[in-house]
């Protein structure tokens, strides 16, 4: 039961975030009672805590093992890891950023950014750190991730899977300035 509940609750979190995520909606769609979903967890956060913990590790492994295939150019590794995002975990940025910042505990806030820098940042930077003879020399490479993390929200909580996210990939990378 105790996966289950994380599977159904997983779900409600991606898709509607933390706030809007209650207890009984996960026993309503489980067909099970309150105090089982107590039996396991003491509180909801301890949910929502345990769902981005399993979330985390997952995201890292697959990110990490995209960043790290040896035969692929960087803005193809990019657009893949950012499309593994997209088919696999889908989530609205904004909305797990507000939740880990306004919603839970500071002590659970601390571990859940934690969680967001190791597995969700992390291997961008790394890969980014790896093509650095590539970019520019002022590049500050955390802040470009991060603003990779911007442009990468609206696409990752669209609904339309048709969406070619390679253009603002390439232009990401290239800008829109051509030097002469």
């Amino acid at each position: 039961m105790y996966e289950e509940i994380l599977d159904v609750a997983e779900q409600l979190f991606m898709t509607q975030g933390y706030q809007a995520t209650s207890t009984r909606q996960i026993t309503q769609i489980l067909g099970v009672t309150q105090p089982t979903i107590y039996y396991h967890f003491k509180k909801k956060e301890d949910i929502y805590y345990q769902v981005m913990l399993r979330l985390s590790n997952d995201v890292e492994i697959n990110l990490k093992k995209i960043a790290n295939a040896s035969n692929s150019a960087l803005e193809i590794k990019l657009l893949e890891m950012v499309e593994f995002l997209k088919a696999k975990h889908p989530f609205n940025l904004f909305v797990m950023m507000h939740d880990i910042q306004h919603t839970v505990s500071k002590e659970t806030s601390m571990k859940l950014y934690q969680l967001f820098l190791k597995s969700y940042k992390s291997p961008f930077i790394q890969l980014l750190q790896e093509n650095k003879n590539h970019l520019q020399h002022s590049v500050d490479i955390d802040f470009a991730v991060s603003q990779l993390f911007i442009l990468m929200a609206a696409y990752l909580d669209s609904t339309d899977r048709s969406e070619d996210f390679s253009k603002r990939i390439y232009l990401y990378l290239h800008g829109i300035y051509q030097s002469e």
